[in-house]
């Protein structure tokens, strides 16, 4: 059972970004990229899209970085009200609860 308190997401973002430094060479997994949905199931993780409120939202994020996946990610934080996971210090400077890995 859920403990619907602590539900977990991940942006569609991250997938597709994923994707992208796979089919360039930029990142290797340990799994094949198919095994991605099995893991996003069997963790019961939530994939949260890109809504045009997500998109809106960029317009007003200060450019602290150009990274446009992780502005996307920020910007569903936000709109959510839901805290983002990421390496990007940069990440910090946004009003958004942030949780580095």
């Amino acid at each position: 059972m859920n403990d619907i308190g602590n539900w977990c997401y991940i942006s569609i973002a991250s997938i597709w970004e994923i994707a992208i430094k796979v089919s360039v060479s930029k990142q290797e997994l340990n799994v094949g990229f198919d095994e991605i949905s099995k893991i996003i199931v069997k963790h019961d993780f939530e994939i949260l899209s890109i809504l045009l409120e997500h998109v809106a939202a960029i317009i007003d994020l200060e450019f602290h970085h150009r990274d446009l996946f992780n502005r996307i990610i920020l910007s569903q934080g936000m709109v959510e009200n839901i805290p983002v996971i990421t390496k990007d210090k940069n990440s910090g400077y946004y009003n958004i609860e942030i949780l580095l890995e």
